[in-house]
């Protein structure tokens, strides 16, 4: 039998060879995969542990409102600051929010 495959250019050692080949390159991608998997659990994982954080300081803020709404307060109080020198030089930089915000120059916040 082998002799009439060898001379259809069919030679066994070579489908051994073939066979191993494709073995190891089967093992190769295998371990390529599971590593990549792994790698993607980890991601979701923390993931996961992000958005449970998130969810949480979420469900804080909204109390922290709603406890502000139910009291009446109509968020935090602006008094105005004593007009020294020293404190009006210092005050020349403002952040971009509490421009925003309209706190002006001789405002301080009170919460």
């Amino acid at each position: 039998m082998e002799q009439i495959l060898s001379r259809y250019g069919y030679i066994a050692a070579d489908h051994r060879q073939r066979e191993e080949s494709m073995t190891s390159e089967f093992k190769r991608l295998q371990l390529a995969i599971d590593f990549f998997q792994t790698i993607l659990l980890n991601q979701v994982e923390r993931s996961r542990l992000q958005e449970k954080r998130t969810l949480e300081e979420n469900q804080l803020l909204r109390k922290q409102i709603e406890s502000m709404v139910g009291r009446g307060s109509s968020g935090p109080q602006v008094e105005p600051e004593s007009s020294s020198s020293d404190e009006n030089d210092k005050e020349d930089h403002h952040s971009g929010t509490s421009l925003q915000l309209g706190w002006g120059k001789r405002n301080k916040l009170k919460i």
